[in-house]
């Protein structure tokens, strides 16, 4: 057994041969094994579609019905954190699930603790058509004492009519809050 030899007390002249050549040997002994490594087939997974978060629509402000747009009208902000997901392959094209990750803070005019909103995962590939785009409904409590929640949703499971995984980079996935016209214009200024 290789680094499990007791050498005796009393050295002589063909241990330390032994000793001074044991890390060739032990080289030379892994060879076979190492060169049976490269003979394995590594396959490296197949990409998955690219997935893009959408600057203008990553945050959300919802203010309290009514015309007020300052701070003590806000009911909760909210932005996406990111996603976690996989994907794979099959005889009918590539299987993508995904979870979004949103973090939250309760505003002052809140007063149900709670934050409903929309999020669209969208594949411009296949606009104009309604399966281009899927929105989600969400509705998240803030603990009791905590103004601030980090939500996971649901696995959202996509399939992508694609065979061959050279073109998947194509077929693109964005994801966003479902906003209304004044929100998202809203968060363009505030990017400016």
């Amino acid at each position: 057994m290789l680094g499990q030899t007791i050498w005796p007390c009393r050295l002589s002249r063909k241990t330390n041969m032994t000793r001074r050549f044991a890390p060739v040997v032990a080289a030379l002994m892994a060879l076979p094994f190492l060169a049976s490594c490269s003979l394995i087939e590594k396959k490296e997974p197949p990409p998955c579609p690219p997935i893009y978060l959408l600057g203008d629509a990553a945050t959300l402000t919802k203010y309290k019905p009514g015309k007020g747009r300052d701070l003590t009208d806000v009911e909760f902000q909210a932005e996406i954190q990111g996603y976690t997901g996989q994907c794979s392959y099959d005889d009918k094209g590539a299987m993508v699930e995904m979870q979004v990750i949103f973090n939250l803070t309760r505003g002052p005019a809140d007063d149900d603790r709670k934050a409903k909103f929309d999020y669209f995962i969208a594949m411009p590939m296949f606009y104009p058509s309604p399966e281009a785009k899927a929105v989600f409904p969400v509705e998240v409590t803030f603990s009791e004492g905590s103004n601030y929640a980090r939500h996971t949703d649901e696995t959202v499971t996509m399939r992508v009519p694609v065979k061959d995984k050279d073109i998947i980079q194509k077929y693109e996935i964005y994801l966003g809050f479902q906003t209304t016209a004044d929100e998202l214009n809203a968060n363009r200024k505030a990017r400016q």
